[in-house]
């Protein structure tokens, strides 16, 4: 048997895996002796040798294969077409004639699988299965982390946060009001973090209900915030919380290069927004192509957009750009350089605000 398990949801394929090694396995408790497993680096000679391998005191032998996939993906560097098959076309001729009916052969891959040529010529070869696992979106995720919130008795409680804050932290709360939906964000729908996540929930909570201060204080969502913070403060000409947000990416490690970065692309977004508006597409059609699955966050950007206007958002990349060659040239010390570009922002945010108002 040979299986291809193509997709970014890790958590549903290593669920997958388990079942193949238990299949494996078949109740003899000899897998350990009858598994093997490779990287990227793998050669055609070394799988095929192993795969070829009788297996010892079980009904099968199982060879998985991680990364391979990944290499024939669109822009990876590894070619397309039958050249870039080539090392690999005796491999598939064996796979196709010769391979022992003990051997479970399992290639994994993170890619999407589309325009893949291994996988496409993968797909010829009688008894193989191409099993896809595509990425969690919007509610798909939102019922997938309810679901195995539930299978870890972790029952979610919905209501703004409460904890106590000092006044000058008060920016740090979250907004949302659905654990499940902050959870979404904070681990950026990885269905492991999420799983890994939701173990240490339920640790936590010992049964009582998680609010959404439980997955703020115990999720690590405190950086990732910060830098969802500051971009917005910026945007929406918030001097002074995105100054305050700005020291504490700062404090967090995070480095100027990687600010600069951070602000380059927020203003590309607002781009392609604006670029979707003049086309007409609606907001969820916006907010798909821009990964803001949800509501709340599709209209802000798009909020952003209209209010920034394409005049705006090009000022504010010109002196993003300005700033960073000033930087890279030793013109001015980092951290003014940041706090300079800031103020610039802020202030085209809020000059375009006043331009607006005067019109209306």
């Amino acid at each position: 048997m040979i299986f291809a398990l193509v997709g970014a949801n890790e958590a549903a394929i290593r669920r997958r895996l388990r079942e193949l090694r238990s299949m494996a396995d078949g109740g003899t408790g000899m897998l350990d002796s009858n598994l093997a497993r490779f990287d990227a680096s793998a050669s055609p000679a070394d799988i095929l040798a192993s795969a070829a391998t009788v297996p010892f005191l079980a009904p099968h032998r199982l060879v998985i294969v991680e990364g391979v996939l990944d290499r024939f993906e669109p822009g990876s560097g590894e070619g397309r077409g039958a050249k870039a098959l080539e090392p690999w076309e005796g491999f598939f001729r064996w796979l196709e004639s010769d391979r022992p009916p003990t051997s479970i052969l399992v290639f994994v891959g993170k890619g999407e699988g589309r325009r893949n040529p291994f996988l496409e010529r993968l797909r010829s070869v009688p008894g193989a299965f191409v099993e896809e696992y595509p990425a969690l979106k919007g509610e798909q995720l939102l019922r997938f982390i309810r679901e195995e919130a539930a299978a870890r008795g972790v029952r979610f409680l919905f209501g703004p946060s409460r904890r106590p804050l000092p006044p000058d932290e008060e920016w740090r709360r979250p907004k949302e009001t659905d654990p499940a939906l902050l959870l979404a964000a904070v681990t950026q729908g990885d269905s492991l973090a999420i799983v890994a996540e939701l173990e240490k929930l339920a640790l936590y909570a010992m049964g009582r209900e998680v609010t959404v201060d439980d997955v703020d204080l115990l999720c690590g969502s405190g950086r990732a915030f910060t830098v969802w913070e500051f971009i917005d403060a910026v945007m929406d000409g918030d001097l002074s919380a995105a100054g305050r947000t700005l020291r504490a990416l700062l404090r967090s490690g995070e480095s100027e290069q990687g600010i600069f970065a951070l602000l380059a692309s927020g203003y590309r977004t607002l781009v392609t927004v604006l670029d979707l508006l003049d086309e007409g597409a609606d907001e969820e059609a916006i907010g798909k192509a821009v990964n803001r699955p949800y509501p709340r966050l599709r209209q802000a950007v798009i909020r952003r957009a209209r209010e920034l206007g394409r005049e705006g958002v090009v000022a504010c990349y010109e002196a993003i750009v300005e700033a960073d060659r000033s930087l890279k040239l030793g013109e001015v010390d980092p951290d003014l350089a940041l706090e300079l570009l800031v103020i610039r922002l802020c202030s085209v945010r809020r000059q375009r605000a006043g331009a607006a108002a005067q019109r209306a």
